[in-house]
């Protein structure tokens, strides 16, 4: 299927709303799978409305997690989010934003406390353990500067939204042990993803 909205993954629903992204990661999936994810095409040909964002989910309670995560930064896309959560929060579903961390720094001032009370949970992408090691690996929209701002977000986060967790990738040149140590100085939860690497 292509132009992918919403797409589905164990026990949540996932929402694909954009194609653009803070980060310009050579290891995304989403160009060794060419926009591909395990049969859906996350390609958007346009942004989706948000009329057309909630008939493409349809009953939120046969999913545990409602989640913004697609080939692209759901925060760019501020406004959507909010009215999209508002509407899912009155039909009483759980949501989780995955993000690059650098939505305060796109737009210049604190967005968190636009989602509180909207959103339950947050995963914050940090692969690097330094401001060179992440801008190296991850080419970031603000150069090493995006380290720190990522950290103070998530920092920030914690006052707006009940569950902030750090996320890495176990990418092979990562020592993901530092990052950890990162997260939980910070008081933050962590979680290890995997290196995906075949689509199927």
């Amino acid at each position: 299927m292509k132009n992918t909205i919403f797409y589905t993954l164990g026990e949540n629903g996932y929402l694909n709303i954009t194609n653009r992204c803070m980060m310009a990661c050579p290891y995304c999936i989403k160009n060794k799978w060419d926009n591909k994810f395990y049969g859906n095409d996350l390609k958007l040909d346009a942004e989706p409305s948000i009329e057309q964002i909630l008939s493409a989910i349809g009953d939120v309670k046969k999913y545990k997690e409602i989640v913004f995560c697609g080939y692209g930064d759901a925060l760019t896309r501020l406004e959507t989010v909010v009215e999209v959560c508002r509407v899912l929060k009155e039909k009483g579903a759980k949501i989780r934003i995955n993000t690059a961390g650098l939505a305060n720094k796109f737009y210049g001032k604190n967005i968190l406390p636009r989602l509180k009370g909207l959103v339950d949970a947050i995963s914050i992408s940090l692969n690097g353990s330094n401001p060179k090691e992440h801008n190296e690996i991850n080419k970031p929209a603000f150069g090493e500067e995006s380290f720190d701002e990522i950290l103070k977000f998530a920092k920030e986060a914690k006052n707006c939204i009940p569950e902030v967790t750090i996320t890495a990738v176990s990418l092979p040149s990562l020592d993901v042990s530092k990052i950890e140590a990162l997260a939980k100085n910070a008081h933050l939860n962590f979680r290890l993803r995997p290196y995906l690497q075949d689509n199927e």
